[in-house]
Order: structure tokens, then C-alpha cells, then sequence
């Protein structure tokens, strides 16, 4: 029987599967149309990205990194972050929680790839902020979702894994209300193992207007 991830720590489940899920994680890249897509979005940049959920750094940092590119990934899994600075030690890997992240610098690029759906609804709607806080204008996202709003469970590796969605409607509105254009969604691709994804680029900072 399969333990059950709490909603609010999903990495502590991820901590005690780190190796079956190192094993078990494609190295088919079957996200690469997407991968190539930021890559395209981004390549006359510093280019740098903020991988966000980076797990082992396997497959997509891997991409990235044999690109040219400047990997800080994040991940509040510890032993996720210990695999991936071994694999990479010239890159930077952080142990934190994507919720309360507050780098002091922004980045060209953040990837979102299959972790930010195991927050929960409230936490998805304020990351928003936190990738607007990271970006530099003319940057672009990479997220997944699920297809639907709601909640669900999977099994992965003997532990069941909370995931969630809000509704399509919600995620534009929250796009557009954090100076969001959508560039490609796709909804449960088929040539990428079912994800929705959402390549969206930040196109102004908001101007604060001093009081009067």
C-alpha cells in the first residue's frame, strides 16, 4: 500500500524515493520541442535559468547545461539536491521551497517542469508573484499543469504523490494579471507523456507610482 504525501510537502515524499525515481525518470526527452522552445526564446541572453523543481538535475538541467546555459536549480528534497550537485558541481543547486524563494538576482529563463502541480491551489496562485520577482523582462516561463482543475493522487514508487490544478480560465487570468503572454499551451500533449504545458514570456515590470 502506498503513503499518502502530504499537500504542503511533497519533497519529503520525493526524499525517501530520490532512487527509484532516478531510475525510473525518463532520459528520452520527450520534452526537448519544449526545452528547445526556451532555448530559441532565450539563446542572445546571459542565459541563465532558474530551474525550479529540479529534482536530479536529470533529464532537463542535463539539457540546459550541454546548451550553454546556467543552471541554479531549486528543490526542497534534499537528497534530490545532494544527486544533482554530484552529477554537476559547476552549477548551483539550492535546497528551498519554490514558495518562499527570494533569490536577489532574475534570470532569463524559469522552469516549472512537473513541480510546480504538487502545490496546492492557494500556493499555485501565489507563485506568480514569486516568478515575476525572478524574471527578467522579456523572459520566459516553462510550466505543467494538470489538464482539468482539481486534485489527485498518484502512486510513484510506493508513495502517493498529491498534484493539482486550477481551471484554464484561472491560469490566464493570473498570466495576464502578472504581465504574462502566452506563447504555446498545449493541453495533454501526446508526444509528451499527456503534460499540459504553458511556455508564457513576462513582458513589463509594473510601475509603482509614488504617493501623492
Amino acid at each position: 500500500m502506498s503513503e499518502q504525501s502530504s499537500k504542503d510537502k511533497v519533497y519529503e515524499s520525493y526524499d525517501k524515493i530520490v532512487d527509484w525515481y532516478d531510475a525510473h525518470r525518463s532520459r528520452d526527452l520527450f520534452e526537448k520541442p519544449y526545452l528547445d522552445a526556451v532555448c530559441d526564446e532565450i539563446r542572445r541572453s546571459s542565459k541563465k535559468i532558474l530551474d525550479l523543481g529540479c529534482g536530479t538535475g536529470e533529464p532537463i538541467a542535463r539539457h540546459f547545461i550541454e546548451q550553454g546555459f546556467a543552471i541554479t536549480g531549486v528543490d526542497a528534497s534534499v537528497k534530490m539536491v545532494e544527486l544533482a550537485r554530484q552529477r554537476f558541481p559547476e552549477q548551483r543547486f539550492i535546497v528551498d521551497d519554490m514558495r518562499t524563494l527570494a533569490l536577489d538576482e532574475t534570470f532569463d529563463a524559469i522552469l516549472a517542469w512537473h513541480s510546480f502541480f504538487h502545490l496546492p491551489p492557494d500556493d499555485q496562485r501565489a507563485m506568480f508573484k514569486v516568478f515575476e520577482n525572478h524574471l527578467q523582462v522579456g523572459g520566459v516561463l516553462l510550466f505543467t499543469t494538470g489538464s482539468s482543475e482539481g486534485e489527485v493522487w498518484s502512486d510513484n514508487g510506493g508513495q502517493n504523490l498529491y498534484h493539482a490544478s486550477l481551471s484554464l480560465a484561472e491560469y490566464q487570468y493570473l498570466l495576464a494579471l502578472h504581465h504574462f503572454t502566452v506563447l504555446t499551451h498545449k493541453v495533454a500533449d501526446p508526444d509528451c507523456g499527456g503534460a499540459t504545458v504553458w511556455l508564457v514570456k513576462y513582458t513589463h515590470k509594473p510601475i509603482h507610482y509614488a504617493d501623492h
